[in-house]
């Protein structure tokens, strides 16, 4: 049999278990790198899937290049490594492999660093009001940058953004996160605010036919994707004049980084944030969402600019 055959029941797998398209779609994209590699190898079967292949494949990762040419990034190369060695681990528990090659195989641990970037809040104030909101997509953008930095949540949660998900009155959203966890986080009420008009006013020029009930909305009035809230950072960092290199994690940085700064308790802003631990040897504490509120507005700069 050959190893890639098996791939299809590893991502059916993956669904089973609840993990998310991105995920799967990453899973996907290392795996027929791997394969890409064992055909120029000639081991396309399962039983030359050994330690020896996957040492070798190791090696290969440190002088492959990217499309564009460059060097692939460390972190690139750990994660594959770790989908790899999530597949062969499958594969011995479904019996294909006696033992699993990867067993052995060292994934070194990234280094954690510092956010490159962190914004002020002058740099945040003029990204805010980068977007021209006399126009439908101006105001669309600006209700995405508030979102993204009031609240620290991920591209790819902002764009999953439901209205069913949404409690302007009570001041929260309902995320669903990596791997489909749900959380709820607060909303300034100066940001509820402009919700509210956008939902009124703004979001209804976007829909064509069927409203697909998602937040923010592309022109043709489909969901905007991750790729798409990116593109409007992107955009409006650049009306914005900032010479930072800002991606939409650095408005969540951002956003963590101004409430500890401003004396938030770090265990809220890890709720906040949907961080599984606050480190490897914290024992998780939760709290309640009126807990996360009140904090909220105690601490997040937003919640002082009304």
């Amino acid at each position: 049999m050959k190893t890639a055959q098996l791939i299809p029941a590893y991502i059916e797998y993956l669904r089973g278990c609840g993990r998310s398209p991105f995920t799967i779609k990453g899973i996907r994209s290392s795996l027929k790198n791997f394969i890409r590699f064992l055909e120029s190898e000639n081991l396309t079967d399962l039983e030359e899937l050994t330690s020896q292949a996957l040492e070798e494949y190791r090696a290969d990762l440190a002088f492959s290049l990217t499309a564009k040419g460059t060097p692939l990034g460390r972190q690139t190369q750990i994660q594959i490594l770790c989908n790899v060695k999530g597949f062969t681990a499958f594969l011995k528990a479904r019996d294909y492999l006696l033992q699993d090659p990867a067993e052995g195989l060292t994934v070194p641990k990234q280094p954690q660093r510092l956010p490159k970037a962190i914004l002020t809040a002058k740099e945040v104030e003029k990204l805010l009001n980068a977007p021209d909101m006399r126009t439908s997509r101006g105001y669309r953008n600006r209700i995405i940058l508030e979102i993204l930095y009031d609240t620290g949540i991920r591209r790819a949660e902002v764009s999953e953004i439901k209205l069913a998900d949404l409690d302007l009155n009570g001041g929260y959203i309902r995320i669903t996160g990596k791997g489909d966890k749900d959380r709820v986080v607060p909303v300034s009420a100066r940001v509820c605010e402009l919700i509210q008009n956008y939902l009124l006013f703004v979001r209804p020029e976007f829909i064509h036919d069927k409203d697909p009930g998602h937040l923010v909305l592309n022109r043709w009035g489909q969901r905007l994707d991750p790729n798409g809230v990116w593109a409007v950072v992107h955009r409006s960092v650049a009306l914005a004049g900032i010479k930072k290199t800002i991606s939409t994690h650095t408005l969540r940085h951002s956003c963590a980084t101004h409430m500890l700064k401003n004396g938030a308790p770090v265990r809220h802003i890890q709720e906040m944030l949907g961080h599984a631990s606050i480190n490897t040897t914290q024992i998780y504490t939760r709290v309640t969402i009126n807990d996360l509120k009140q904090v909220h507005s105690q601490y997040h700069p937003s919640e002082q600019s009304k």
